[in-house]
């Protein structure tokens, strides 16, 4: 599974990133500051780095350049409410793949994490496992088995969405067994 480090002190928006990345398959793993992402990047295997300029103890700028000498293969999307020129020129001339600036659609932010792991060749988890069924993203195919079935893409991408929602649809059916 592809696992993207979101470094940012703003809580709400490291859940919403996470949830959305969640829901596209994606293993989020969230740091508060910068240093708490350099230390889970020296202890963990990060595909992509989603890095906030402003944080306390390391700002962002900082976090770049470390993660520039360290990891240099690793991408690295700013997301930061710093939207002039001269702020995105030094983003990019510290290294960083991509900037995108506050507020955001959280649906752009995945669509730019997935083109910088297709520029970068990283796989991102391609199946869906729900018991013995398995969905495979790549193929648009559905494996139970020996058992092959192609759909029409329209059917998959349904089949698809269904699937990523069943832990929800479980938590609530437990959640209203619980009342």
């Amino acid at each position: 599974m592809t696992r993207i480090l979101v470094a940012d002190d703003d809580a709400h928006i490291r859940k919403l990133v996470t949830l959305y990345l969640k829901n596209e398959g994606f293993e989020p793993v969230e740091a508060r500051d910068g240093v708490e992402a350099l230390s889970i990047m020296e202890n963990s295997a990060i595909d992509v780095v989603i890095l906030d300029i402003m944080m306390p103890h390391l700002d962002g700028w900082d976090v770049c350049k470390e993660i520039r000498k360290t990891y240099p293969d690793t991408p690295l999307l700013m997301v930061t409410v710093k939207a002039e020129m001269a702020q995105k020129v030094k983003g990019y001339q510290l290294g960083t793949d991509d900037y995108l600036t506050k507020p955001f659609d959280p649906i752009e932010l995945i669509m730019r994490v997935k083109a910088l792991l297709k520029r970068y060749r990283i796989a991102a988890s391609q199946t869906i496992q729900l018991g013995d069924i398995v969905l495979d993203l790549r193929a648009f195919k559905v494996i139970r088995g020996d058992e092959v079935l192609t759909l029409p893409l329209k059917e998959f991408e349904l089949l698809c969405k269904l699937a990523s929602s069943v832990n929800f649809f479980l938590e609530q059916e437990q959640s209203d067994k619980d009342r």
